[in-house]
């Protein structure tokens, strides 16, 4: 089976400098900037999209270094060693002394079937019999309230807290919980979506699902569509889907 894939990655009007990063399977964004680009691939393969926090160059960096990691163990990730990997990039930003950190939505596909991973709030949405399906939960202070029955999603929605991660990669050791959410596994048959919080924060669900059901030109529309809304963080859309 071939994968098609499509991915944009814009710094916004607000930012000065572009802190996401993704990888689609060993292509990824050697350096902060603006992208849209088109390829097919083989299965297996593997596709991420990641949110650096910190700040100018620090989230830069932990994106970067978190994606150039994911290229060296792209096999073990394949064989299930999510972990090994979690713990590895977690330890070299701390012995570089970077004090910052990112999310991670990542999704493994082998053969006919992927299995979805998340750290932090970035999110992965599922095309499935004609509806989106949002298919990971957001490690968020807002999130943690929403399940516990203090907020409605509504209120958590004009949170400060939705932007407080309770899980990312960066943690500090004592308080890291190395393990990603896995959802899975599920059989690949339709559009699958990766994206950061630059996109769920301008558009609304009903938005996005309106974008990805019309167009063909997903990734690039569901970009433009948060830049007019206002583009107050970095946007990255990465969508897959079987040839």
């Amino acid at each position: 089976m071939k994968i098609k894939f499509a991915v944009r990655s814009e710094t916004g009007y607000v930012r000065t400098n572009n802190e996401d990063n993704f990888f689609c399977n060993g292509v990824f964004m050697a350096s902060s900037g603006n992208i849209f680009l088109k390829g097919i691939v083989e299965t297996s393969c593997i596709f991420a999209v990641c949110d650096g926090m910190g700040g100018e160059a620090l989230g830069d960096f932990s994106a970067l270094t978190t994606v150039a990691l994911l290229a060296e163990y792209a096999d073990e990730i394949q064989n299930g060693l999510v972990n090994e990997f979690i713990k590895e990039i977690n330890r070299k930003l701390h012995v570089l002394g970077v004090s910052t950190g990112t999310t991670l939505a990542m999704v493994v596909i082998k053969e006919d079937s992927f299995i979805a991973y998340n750290l932090g709030d970035s999110r992965i949405y599922r095309k499935e019999n004609g509806r989106l399906l949002r298919i990971t939960d957001d490690h968020t202070v807002a999130e943690d309230k929403i399940r516990m029955g203090i907020l409605t999603p509504k209120q958590a929605e004009r949170s400060r807290e939705r932007n407080i991660l309770t899980r990312y990669i960066g943690m500090p050791y004592d308080d890291f919980m190395s393990f990603p959410d896995a959802y899975g596994p599920y059989k690949f048959d339709g559009k699958i979506l990766l994206c950061s919080d630059g996109l769920t924060d301008m558009l609304s669900y009903r938005e996005i699902s309106e974008i990805v059901s019309r167009s063909d030109d997903s990734v690039y529309e569901l970009t433009e569509a948060a830049l007019k809304k206002g583009g107050n963080d970095n946007i990255t859309c990465l969508m897959i889907n079987s040839t």
